[in-house]
């Protein structure tokens, strides 16, 4: 974790006049404005139950096993569930393969550039 000095006051005068800050929790804000521009800019094509901000995996779990229950209700009716747990999927992104998808789904250049500059610098 790193831990920065910010300035409080204009004038230096003791070591109070600091505040520590951590750029844990600056960069976990940055990284929601980078995400909040980048899913307005999918296109509406892209599975919505992909992604479920502020929910658990049992929310997930719960969601999809209504829908597939609520469909065995009818006669005859079949269902197969595949459940995949990419909890550290992101550990082992490529990070040229991500750029060339947000590519491919319209995502401009310069922020392209800018997140394989974060990812790899």
């Amino acid at each position: 974790m790193t831990i920065v000095p910010m300035l409080k006051k204009s004038m230096v005068s003791c070591l109070n006049d600091y505040r520590s800050v951590t750029l844990k929790h600056v960069m976990k804000c940055f990284e929601r404005l980078v995400m909040r521009h980048i899913k307005t800019q999918l296109p509406p094509s892209l599975d919505p139950m992909q992604y479920h901000p502020n929910c658990s995996t049992d929310n997930a779990i719960t969601t999809i096993l209504h829908l597939a229950l609520t469909h065995l209700d009818n006669k005859d009716t079949n269902v197969r569930m595949l459940f995949i747990d990419f909890s550290s999927a992101f550990n082992t992104i490529i990070p040229q393969h991500l750029i060339e998808k947000l590519s491919l789904l319209g995502q401009n250049t310069s922020l392209c550039k800018w997140i394989l500059d974060f990812l790899t610098e």
